[in-house]
């Protein structure tokens, strides 16, 4: 069963990576109400097997990157933070909820323009997403790992900015 988030998230998810369980637990229902973003429970047997959290957002890409389009900032639907419970893992849940992220901003598309759909990836789920058709932004990228370097972070453990082009499908 998939469900909008309606109050605080029921106890005991963990999927291993503690920013999205903190996000989760600590800022979800908090970012809903403020319309920031909308995060969707994807329930089996009523327990909490897997989120997406979804926004709005604004890519800016590379002359070379956005091709005909003549804007440097394009519109886009973020998955800004998805989750699968340990005890849910390896089961093709994480699919199923990225799919339903893309389908939600297919609707947008079809009645707001919605050109991209854009999320930041861990970099050890890099090619996970790249099976599903998501390409690196490497503009965005490059600028952060410049903004990395700058504040002397390791660049090599940053998020990777990633889109998937709606048209494309």
């Amino acid at each position: 069963m998939i469900q909008k988030l309606d109050g605080e998230p029921p106890f005991g998810f963990d999927c291993g990576r503690a920013e999205q369980n903190e996000f989760l637990y600590e800022r979800a229902w908090d970012d809903q109400q403020e319309f920031l973003s909308t995060t969707y429970l994807f329930l089996s047997d009523d327990v909490l097997a897997a989120y997406a959290t979804v926004l709005m957002d604004s890519l800016s890409l590379s002359r070379t990157e956005r091709g005909g389009i003549p804007y440097r900032h394009v519109s886009a639907c973020k998955v800004g933070q998805l989750g699968v419970d340990r005890r849910f893992q390896a089961r093709g849940l994480g699919r199923f909820s990225l799919s339903y992220a893309v389908a939600l901003a297919r609707d947008v598309a079809a009645r707001i323009a919605c050109r991209y759909v854009s999320l930041d990836a861990q970099p050890d789920l890099i090619e996970w997403y790249e099976r599903f058709g998501f390409t690196v932004n490497r503009g965005r990228q490059a600028e952060r790992i410049e903004d990395a370097r700058r504040h002397q972070r390791d660049h090599h453990a940053i998020a990777v900015s990633m889109r998937l082009d709606l048209r494309a499908l």
